[in-house]
């Protein structure tokens, strides 16, 4: 008999089998657990990702809430460093996988076609982005200059 294993799939909304593949580890929104015998998917559990909104942390936390599943193997998009060094102490196989859908991403990891990592995707607070343009300006210009400079002249 063939042996399980459990491979974690970072998940867009709402997560699951025919979600895509979430590019952020820290910030994904949910987590698909995957059991797999042989080459076959038995079973899947969705897990919501409690360090997605967090100040800071956020891929220490989620990879904390991955070691807590007991999974053999990790897909994602990208991997932070400090979410990599954590990963990487549990003993994990990261794989990085295009946002396609979760259960194709766990196709190509059985069938050995997905990279495996031994370091970060990208660099520190890659994922912090929050799309709230952050920049002291706030963009209230009001478009107040005359026009009325003289010009180059040569």
């Amino acid at each position: 008999m063939s042996e399980t294993k459990k491979i974690v799939v970072t998940s867009q909304p709402p997560g699951g089998l025919d979600s895509l593949v979430d590019p952020r580890f820290g910030r994904c929104n949910s987590f698909t657990l995957v059991s797999v015998t042989g080459n076959d998917i038995k079973e899947e559990k969705i897990i919501p990702n409690g360090a997605m909104n967090a100040m800071g942390g956020a891929g220490i936390q989620a990879a904390q809430t991955v070691a807590n599943l007991g999974a053999n193997a990790i897909i994602t998009g990208n991997l932070g460093p400090n979410a990599f060094n954590a990963l990487q102490q549990t003993g994990l196989q990261i794989a990085i996988s295009t946002p396609i859908k979760v259960r194709d991403a766990v196709q190509n990891y059985i069938d050995g076609k997905l990279q495996i990592v031994s370091s970060s995707t990208v660099g520190l607070h890659a994922g912090m982005g929050m799309g709230m343009g952050g920049g002291m300006g706030g963009g209230r210009g009001r478009g107040m200059g005359g026009g009325r400079g003289q010009g180059r002249r040569f």
